[in-house]
């Protein structure tokens, strides 16, 4: 499974790569992850992701979560942004989960298992 964190800061980027391993290591999880500081670089990875955390904030976030949906529509897309009014859009493009900054490993648990199809308690 490969996993996207995309986020400006890298110490939410590292932070929240943390959180996602120790999740996959906890619920045995295969996983690969690749941090993204920029969503030019994220849109130029040729590579699919099975899940991106999409956290690049505001529209540019949105925009670069919008280009996603429309290039692969199997992709599980978790926003991460500090604007609730984003949850609404987000579920117009069909995405698994909304988090609201500032992200707990409660949030990563909640959303991975919605991605994963998975209950957790």
């Amino acid at each position: 499974m490969r996993i996207a964190v995309c986020e400006n800061s890298p110490e939410s980027a590292e932070r929240l790569r943390g959180w996602i391993q120790q999740f996959c290591a906890l619920y045995q999880v295969p996983a690969v992850l690749k941090c993204f500081s920029s969503p030019d670089g994220f849109a130029e990875e040729p590579e699919p992701f099975d899940i991106v955390y999409m956290g690049f904030g505001g529209s540019s976030g949105f925009s670069q979560a919008r280009q996603l949906r429309d290039r692969d529509r199997e992709c599980r897309i978790i926003l991460v942004d500090d604007t609730p009014e984003f949850a609404i859009r987000g579920m117009r493009l069909h995405c698994v989960d909304f988090i609201l900054r500032p992200v707990q490993f409660r949030n990563v648990v909640r959303s991975m298992g919605l991605a994963l199809g998975r209950r957790m308690g």
